[in-house]
This record gives C-alpha cells, structure tokens and sequence, in this order.
C-alpha cells in the first residue's frame, strides 16, 4: 500500500508554474552498501543495541534482494486469523522501535481499526513456509495514529502499533536507532526496504528487496505535490528520487533509513508515505521522523505494558 496519485492531475496542476526538474541530475554522496555499516561501533555510541545488520563477508552486487534478516530492524505489517497467526500477504512495512512498539504509516493503518493486523518479525521469503527459528508473528493489541493524520493531504502520516505480548529482541530482532537531531542528509543516500510491488500496479515481491534513494530538496516535493505537501517552517516529510529506482506500492510504512557516519548504524529518518507511480520522474514523500521525535516518544511511553526505552546516539 502506497499512496498514489494521478500523474495527469499533477501535471495539470504543475502547468501554471516553473517546473524545475533540477533534481533528475542531482549531486549526491556516493552510494554506501558496505558490509561494516551496522557491524562494528563507531565514534559515539548509542543508548542501546539498534540499526545493527546481520551480513556475511561479501555483498550482492548489482542485486536488490536484501540478505536474510540483513535488516533485523524490519518487520512486515498484514492480516491473520487469531487462530492461526500466519501473515498469509504482508501490506505495509514497518520497523521495530522497542520491544513492544513498531512504527508504521498511518495509511496502512486507519481502515484496518476492525480486523486482526500482525508484525511478522525475522521474515524474508512470503512463499517459504520453513521460517527460520527467529521468525515469529505478534499480533496487534493497539494502533495510535497521529491525531492530525488527513487522509486528503496525508500529513502527519505515521502511527505506532503496540503488541499485544512482548516481542522477544536478538541478533535477528532488533529495533531501528531513532535521530537525536535533525540530521542534514540533502544529497545523501538512503536506503528502503520492503516486499512491495516492484512495477506500478505489477507484483509484489515474495522476498524483501532493498534499494538507494537519494535524499533531494523538500521545495522539490512542494512543486510536484502543492496540494499534499506542508509547507512549514519545519518540515514534515522527506523528498526521495533516484533514477529508475523507488519504492511502490506495499511498501508503504516501511523505514528510510540512513547509515549514521558517527554511530556507525542505521538511524530511520523516514518513514514511505506517498509519490505518483513508481520509479518515474516525480519524487517520493515520505514521512520525517525526526520532525515526530516529541510524539513518537510520548505515544511509545503512555503506550507500554512495562517501562521500554527507544534507541538512539548519544551525544
């Protein structure tokens, strides 16, 4: 699920004003997919164990299916029967923040208030019904979207789901690092991953794939969506394009994630909201995360059946 809007509206609405497309030839960082990123400590460390990877020596070049469990901070958002707790088609994505909470976007969630949503933990193959030992499935106890989600303008798009049990934390699960400050990223990869459809209106993916995306701009979003971006004077969301690269739909909920430099750990920076099509010219939305860090850390504390603690750098 990704929201999607109609390319020809948009260009209708774009016609009247200056269509700079600057960002199609962007300067960025070069691309890092290093297997130390997530591996060994960094320059400052963080509160507790977060953004770690699981990876073998060597990487798949060239390639875009992750590892698995090469993110044990991603988890997948779908529907069970309460009987037999299997997510039969995973719908959004999401990522563990604590041992009882998961961050999602709040369009994945809002019309799912009456059915029965679960995290699947430690997945990588929907077709693979031999888990591994670490995988295990947690079923939904609460949803709490942000009380200014619009689904007209999809602001404040984001949630948190809290867990019915207590989700069991190892090597193979472990939460995303939070941002202790805005970080400054224009230019920078970052990474998303998910089991969404890797064509507009095509399949989705049985195994979980990942991919680089620059961070742009937001004033380029603010062109190419005027009606659904906010405008403020701090932002929001978070502008994403690479060339022929994106996320689609079913990816939705899903982390951006940004390998820190000083921590030496993937930190989530964005949450995939919305964007017109998939891999075409127009950039993506999502959500910023640290513009939420107030909200995220009041909902995760008036939300928990014991005293848990978000992750995140120190200093």
């Amino acid at each position: 699920m990704k929201f999607l809007f109609g390319l020809a509206l948009l260009i209708g609405l774009a016609a009247s004003r200056p269509d700079d497309r600057s960002y199609l030839t962007y300067q960025m960082s070069p691309e890092i997919d290093s297997d130390e990123v997530g591996q060994f400590r960094g320059s400052k460390l963080t509160n507790c164990t977060c953004g770690t990877t699981n990876k073998a020596s060597g990487r798949i070049v060239g390639g875009k299916e992750t590892l698995p469990n090469e993110y044990p901070f991603m988890v997948g958002l779908g529907l069970v029967t309460p009987v037999r707790m299997v997510v039969d088609e995973i719908l959004c994505g999401a990522a563990l923040l604590t041992e009882y909470h998961a961050i999602t976007a709040a369009h994945c969630t809002f019309l799912n208030h009456q059915v029965y949503l679960a995290l699947t933990v430690g997945d990588h193959d929907q077709t693979n019904r031999n888990k591994p030992e670490y995988h295990r499935v947690y079923l939904v106890d609460k949803i709490i979207e942000h009380e200014g989600w619009n689904e007209r303008t999809v602001e404040h798009d984001i949630a948190i789901l809290v867990t019915k049990e207590r989700m069991q934390l190892s090597q193979h699960a472990r939460p995303i690092c939070l941002p202790n400050r805005q970080p400054n990223i224009v230019g920078q990869h970052v990474k998303v991953a998910g089991w969404g459809k890797t064509a507009f209106q095509g399949h989705t993916s049985p195994v979980l794939l990942k991919v680089s995306l620059k961070v742009i701009d937001i004033k380029f979003c603010n062109e190419q969506y005027p009606h659904q971006l906010t405008t403020k004077t701090v932002p929001t969301q978070l502008c994403t394009y690479s060339y022929m690269r994106d996320s689609c739909q079913q990816d939705s909920g899903g982390p951006v994630f940004w390998a820190d430099p000083e921590s030496n750990r993937y930190t989530l920076v964005g949450i995939v909201s919305f964007g017109a099509g998939c891999a075409s010219t127009m950039p993506g939305v999502n959500t910023d995360v640290y513009a939420y860090s107030d909200w995220i850390q009041e909902t995760v504390n008036n939300n928990s059946p014991q005293a848990v603690a978000t992750c995140a750098k120190i200093g």
